[in-house]
């Protein structure tokens, strides 16, 4: 309230002195009398739209930070998600029984693979190089759960570039890449990570299931995250060969 009355002050300031620029100003003096009424109208008028834009702007800001929360929580969602903890916990017990050091090795990476969703997924960004560091330990998830089937590249450049882009963001397209795509040892999904100094780049062969689901929700998630954060927009290239998600690098 006090930060509208002072607006509403400022804007009459401002609307006298262009009065005073302008002839207009002369028609004032007439009446010395009418100045106080003359005063406290103009202020009201001042107040009242001032008043309206600012409830305009904390509503629509209410607004987006309603739709951030939310695709906040899907994201988290998507990352503790029942069959993403049922694989990875069934894993982990086939390998406490054959090979107990790989299922601590495989615990380990687990954990951390938690504590970055729990711990970063309520942030808006993240730097590129959190998410690689992040990636190697969901990578290794990876290999323990699909062996040679799945091959994910990131290529060496990928972490000299800067920026920050939304969390667990690689971790969804590649989740997306494998979701819609056979693979086996015989015939391996190829999974591309690669940059250049204003975007990210997700691409795989194209092998797809006949019976996938293709809402694409967690791609979804990530468009609406970042139509929320910034006016770079995510793009897609679907050829018969190939599919190719870019993400813009958000630079402060």
């Amino acid at each position: 309230m006090l930060l509208v009355l002072g607006l509403a002050l400022l804007a009459q300031v401002v609307y006298y002195a262009l009065l005073i620029v302008s002839d207009t100003f002369e028609y004032f003096w007439e009446d010395l009398k009418a100045w106080p009424r003359w005063l406290l109208v103009d202020f009201a008028w001042c107040f009242l739209v001032v008043a309206a834009v600012a409830m305009l702007f904390f509503w629509r800001r209410t607004i987006l930070e309603h739709e951030r929360n939310k695709y906040h929580l899907q994201a988290l969602d998507n990352q503790l998600s029942p069959h993403f903890v049922f694989n990875n916990f069934s894993i982990l017990a086939d390998l406490i029984e054959v090979d107990p050091q790989r299922a601590s090795s495989y615990l380990m990476n687990l954990t951390k693979v938690y504590r970055y969703a729990l711990s970063h997924l309520d942030h808006d960004t993240v730097t590129l190089q959190e998410e690689l560091e992040f990636m190697q330990r969901y990578l290794a998830l990876l290999k323990q759960r699909f062996g040679d089937s799945i091959d994910v590249r990131i290529a060496d450049d990928v972490s000299a570039h800067k920026g920050s882009i939304p969390p667990a963001a690689l971790q969804i397209l590649i989740e997306n890449a494998i979701k819609h795509n056979e693979h086996t040892e015989t015939r391996p999904l190829v999974i591309n990570v690669t940059a250049d100094d204003h975007h990210v780049f997700v691409s795989n062969n194209k092998q797809p299931m006949t019976a996938a689901d293709s809402v694409h929700l967690g791609q979804q998630n990530l468009v609406e995250r970042y139509r929320l954060l910034t006016w770079k927009k995510v793009s897609i290239s679907d050829t018969p060969d190939n599919y190719c998600v870019t993400i813009p690098l958000i630079t402060t």
